[in-house]
């Protein structure tokens, strides 16, 4: 980004992909499902509407106003369009998204849990980078490193979490690395213009390790949670309301952190376009600084915005720990993730290499 146009980064997504669909076609098992629908073009263009129009209400809003005509009409729209999409889903023998699956309470809970971190970890994400590289003053491949120490800590507790759930059980892990997500979250909104790298680099890593021990066995639960022939539809449908939570994870709490920098940041004596610009984000803040001579604007933007940051964080460590308080209530006893799956009549299956009826009893060790 430092060297070429901005929108190039979306390039290395190309042969990424192509690596990753010549990856499915060679190198993993096929888990067919007779039933499985083809692809459904009008509830495509309901879900591309029903959730445009949502994200699209909720960005806009904070600039608009809530009561905007346009804001109003496109969450109606958008509200409207989901609608129609479950009524269609509903009425569909072969429907493009397997609903009835969330019937399936282990399930259900799983993905919810697994939906709400990927919120939270996209309030992260979102306030990030720019405080990263306008405040601390990194250039784009300078902050990218900077927000490694995260990977480090997820990449620890996915390596880690299968032995810890079968320890202790899947509920116990997950909602346990919710509490760390949640910890990490509200030590991040203690940041402070003086507090530096450092004191970031800690909640980031603490961040990782949460969200790995989070997600992780949430994913495995929610899909060992279901008959082998629906693992295909249940993993579309479980990635499908990651994707939503973390979409409306970025508009809400992109929203909320808009507000606060907006309503934080002293434009007194700028020409309105200038303090319109500088309204806009936290680097076009600095940049007006820098064009019109005007130091005080870089010390309100920052101070704006770290105000603004906070409270997403904050925000954001609460829904953690709500969720991990439902979490521990709500989710079924102890149990490892990932054991198994259930066949599609209840019968037998495999768990831990041992072959065990829809009730639980062993029946032979299920090895070939």
């Amino acid at each position: 980004l430092d060297h070429f146009w901005w929108g190039s980064i979306f390039l290395i997504n190309i042969p990424m992909a192509a690596i990753g669909i010549a990856a499915c076609l060679f190198l993993l098992p096929e888990t067919r499902d007779p039933a499985s629908p083809r692809v459904d073009a009008v509830s495509t263009a309901l879900t591309a509407a029903g959730l445009g129009g949502l994200i699209f209400g909720i960005i806009e809003a904070p600039g608009r106003g809530w009561g905007d005509p346009l804001v109003l009409g496109t969450l109606a729209g958008g509200a409207v369009s989901l609608t129609a999409l479950v009524l269609r889903e509903r009425r569909m023998t072969r429907p493009m998204l397997d609903l009835p699956l969330l019937r399936d309470r282990a399930f259900f809970l799983n993905a919810m849990a697994a939906t709400l971190v990927m919120f939270v970890l996209s309030g992260l994400m979102f306030v990030l980078p720019q405080y990263l590289q306008a405040i601390l003053g990194n250039d784009a491949f300078g902050t990218g490193l900077r927000m490694l120490p995260m990977m480090g800590g997820l990449l620890v507790a996915a390596k880690g979490a299968e032995p810890v759930v079968r320890r202790f059980g899947a509920r116990a892990v997950i909602s346990g690395g919710l509490v760390v997500l949640a910890f990490a979250a509200i030590l991040g909104s203690r940041t402070g213009i003086d507090s530096g790298y450092g004191f970031t680099a800690l909640w980031l890593s603490v961040a990782g390790l949460g969200f790995g021990f989070a997600v992780v066995p949430s994913m495995d639960s929610a899909l060992g949670a279901l008959p082998v022939e629906r693992a295909g539809s249940g993993s579309g449908l479980l990635m499908t309301v990651r994707q939503v939570g973390s979409a409306l994870g970025i508009a809400l709490l992109g929203s909320l952190l808009a507000a606060a920098y907006t309503d934080r940041l002293d434009t007194e004596g700028l020409p309105g376009p200038a303090a319109d610009a500088a309204g806009d984000s936290v680097v076009a803040a600095h940049g007006i600084a820098e064009r019109m001579g005007v130091p005080g604007l870089v010390a309100s933007a920052d101070s704006a915005y770290l105000a603004g940051m906070s409270l997403v964080l904050l925000v954001s460590g609460v829904a953690a720990l709500v969720t991990a308080l439902c979490v521990a209530a709500l989710l079924p006893g102890r149990g490892p993730a990932g054991d198994g799956q259930k066949t599609a009549d209840g019968g037998q299956g495999t768990v831990g290499g041992r072959q065990v009826t829809a009730e639980g009893g062993a029946v032979g060790d299920g090895r070939q």
